[in-house]
């Protein structure tokens, strides 16, 4: 039973959040909860935002139903799921301060690790180096990290819904070759959440996921990613190879921010995405741009390290060193267009 009846529940995910969404958007529209054009946005029409909750009403009963499957397995990810759409949704609402947020998504990221034991060795290759409270420690901050950073990269219209699909359908298949089916099952609810969302949120996009939806998106990639690793089901590096494109823009924009001694931690538009289309990219042009480096650079890589595991390492290697050029030349190309900072 429990091998096929959790695939039953994928196209649930997906039928819940399309019927949801534009009884949603109706009411985030009536309430005022609206995101206006600025300085620091790149839409030109006032659009709901709020929209995550949807997302979540496709996602939670899914993750609830293979919680009671599997408790040991998914009671944490469905509480984390459900606490950072929660937080999202009354940060859309009401404005949450900076310490509040941090303060849940670390009590997370640390229930999370203490239900997977942990992360206790990392492999090298042929080594494993086994530090367990440093890797442990490191990645609770690289939970966090992932959280926020997928909501840093929600500026463009398509873009953070469409990662969400494509790291749930990684993620998916990843489960079901290892055997996985309950884990694969809600991977691939998640992918298709994001894409019932998309219908709504493509270019020229008429509602915003806003926090409810991009810290859901975070937290999920986090717990797949780390039961991934947990289960035997996928190295590190495999999966930071399926969540590349969006930790290397963010977290190279972050450090460059850093060096320059600038407000790190202030909004602003130096990401490469929002630096293309200060330079008259279109939404959809950067959404596409994202897609075809998904298909065209990650997807290959993903292959070779899921069906030649001794070489993830040097794969993920080679796969960050070309992202990061292609964020170099971004930023060079795009050196004297204004943003606003």
């Amino acid at each position: 039973m429990v091998a096929w009846w959790p695939w039953l529940l994928v196209p649930l995910a997906g039928a819940i959040t399309l019927l949801v969404t534009p009884f949603l958007r109706s009411r985030l529209e009536t309430a005022g909860m609206l995101d206006l054009p600025g300085r620091r946005r790149s839409h030109r029409q006032p659009t709901p935002r709020g929209g995550g909750l949807a997302m979540a009403a496709g996602l939670l009963p899914v993750l609830t139903i293979l919680a009671w499957l599997d408790p040991p397995l998914m009671l944490v990810p469905l509480l984390l799921t459900a606490a950072l759409a929660l937080v999202g949704g009354l940060d859309d609402r009401f404005g949450l301060s900076v310490v509040c947020r941090m303060a849940v998504q670390f009590f997370l990221a640390g229930l999370l690790l203490w239900s997977v034991a942990g992360v206790s060795v990392l492999p090298l290759g042929e080594l494993e180096l086994e530090v367990p409270w440093l890797w442990t420690s490191l990645a609770v901050v690289g939970v966090v990290w992932l959280i926020n950073l997928h909501n840093f990269m929600d500026g463009s219209d398509g873009l953070a819904s469409s990662q969400g699909a494509w790291c749930g359908l990684m993620f998916g298949a990843i489960f079901g070759l290892s055997g996985q089916p309950v884990l694969a099952s809600a991977s691939l609810s998640f992918a298709v959440v994001c894409l019932a969302f998309l219908i709504w949120n493509h270019p020229p996009a008429r509602l915003f996921m806003g926090d409810s939806g991009s810290l859901l998106i975070g937290g999920v990639v986090s717990w797949m990613l780390l039961l991934a690793v947990s289960t035997g089901a996928a190295s590190p590096w495999l999966g930071m190879i399926v969540a590349s494109v969006f930790a290397v823009d963010a977290t190279l924009t972050l450090l460059l921010r850093v060096l320059r001694g600038e407000r790190w931690y202030t909004p602003h538009r130096q990401h490469a995405y929002q630096r293309l289309i200060a330079c008259g990219w279109s939404h959809g042009q950067v959404l596409g741009l994202y897609l075809c480096t998904n298909l065209v650079l990650v997807l290959p890589i993903t292959l070779a390290a899921l069906f030649y595991p001794p070489i993830d390492v040097w794969l993920a290697g080679l796969l960050l060193a070309l992202l990061a050029v292609f964020w170099a030349m971004i930023q060079f190309v795009t050196n004297g267009v204004q943003t606003a900072a």
